[in-house]
């Protein structure tokens, strides 16, 4: 019997949660948790966890790397109706199992068990639909790059100064420069720390 809690605030949709938790056969939920602070406070060790983000004390994100400190061979699926992409890509690099738009969890709960049994993860269309659109939009993008931007990319995420590049390409600083203003052009970025994000996500730099 695969036991689950669920860390949820909206009383009303625990318990809705909770029923449909246990009309599943082999799964089990014993309680709900309305804040994360009262889970990780309790000795309960789950197989899984269905968690909001929204939540006082502290929220969903902000639980994920406690929770997975506490029990580290929990999978955990967020359960929420904020689907922004910043969100969702968050959850995701904090390694959560899966991501259920709140308003369809009725129909989609079944499936992420089924995901879960057969060694997988689920998305809920809706939230893999906008996950797909951003890494094609942003490999398209990073396409528009020439090979010498895609070095200079490189430099500058190395953590090298204009002069060390200059020095390392064999070209002046000036042309560094220009290169610079061209990659942040064509990105559509105006700093450093957009371009590690941009490349960090899921692009190796050539």
């Amino acid at each position: 019997m695969k036991r689950v809690s669920i860390i949820e605030d909206n009383i009303i949709t625990a318990e809705i949660l909770m029923q449909l938790v246990n009309n599943q056969s082999d799964y089990f939920c014993e309680k709900y948790y309305t804040n994360p602070a009262d889970f990780l406070n309790n000795e309960e060790r789950p197989d899984i966890i269905l968690l909001d983000i929204m939540m006082p004390q502290m929220s969903g994100i902000e639980a994920i790397d406690k929770i997975l400190s506490k029990t580290p061979n929990t999978s955990i699926i967020i359960n929420s109706s904020k689907d922004d992409l910043e969100t969702i890509l968050e959850a995701m690099k904090k390694g959560i199992a899966g991501y259920i738009d709140k308003n369809s969890f009725t129909e989609d709960l079944s499936d992420v068990f089924k995901s879960l049994e057969n060694g997988g993860g689920f998305m809920t269309p809706s939230i893999a639909k906008k996950i797909f659109a951003f890494f094609g939009n942003k490999n398209k993008v990073l396409d528009a790059l020439s090979e010498r931007e895609h070095e200079i990319a490189k430099t500058i995420l190395d953590g090298l100064s204009y002069k060390l590049i200059a020095d390392e390409l064999y070209i002046s600083i000036d042309t560094v420069r220009a290169h610079i203003r061209n990659i942040y052009k064509k990105l559509n970025i105006n700093s450093k720390s957009e371009l590690f994000k941009m490349y960090n996500s899921n692009t190796t730099v050539h």
